[in-house]
């Protein structure tokens, strides 16, 4: 290939971030799911925060402008996703990942209906959750 091909192929690649200090927000009610998803990502170098409960994401959102993607629990005690998710979209628009172990069709629907961008089902395969989040924040692997 000439040296114009070439500036022409790399002038046409859309320039992907490195994922060192990316902010992400997991709101998991269940710490071992937690862990497995902090431990799953673990190689991408994002900070992580911890949200237990619609609630307490809504919170840690509001106070941390840097955050670029929430990975949500749908069930939850005190608040659940769906509640949590209409008032991050209005703090920010940010990609929010659902994450459900009830992903029957009537619920998928439920779930981009109410604005989630994409879902997770559980048990959370990490090839997915991986290609996901590479996906929305457009990072290497």
């Amino acid at each position: 290939m000439n040296g114009k091909g070439k500036k022409l192929i790399a002038e046409n690649k859309i320039e992907k971030t490195k994922s060192d200090n990316i902010q992400i927000l997991i709101v998991e009610d269940e710490e071992i799911n937690y862990f497995f998803i902090k431990e799953a990502l673990r190689s991408f170098n994002f900070i992580n925060h911890w949200g237990k409960n619609g609630k307490e994401a809504v919170s840690i959102f509001e106070n941390n402008s840097d955050i670029k993607l929430v990975l949500m629990d749908i069930k939850m005690p005190i608040m659940d996703g769906y509640e949590a998710l209409k008032i991050i979209k209005k703090i920010r628009n940010v990609p929010v990942i659902a994450q459900t172990a009830y992903a029957m069709e009537s619920e998928k629907n439920q779930i981009f209906t109410a604005g989630f961008d994409d879902y997770l089902p559980k048990p959370i395969d990490i090839g997915l959750l991986r290609s996901t989040l590479i996906k929305f924040l457009n990072i290497n692997d």
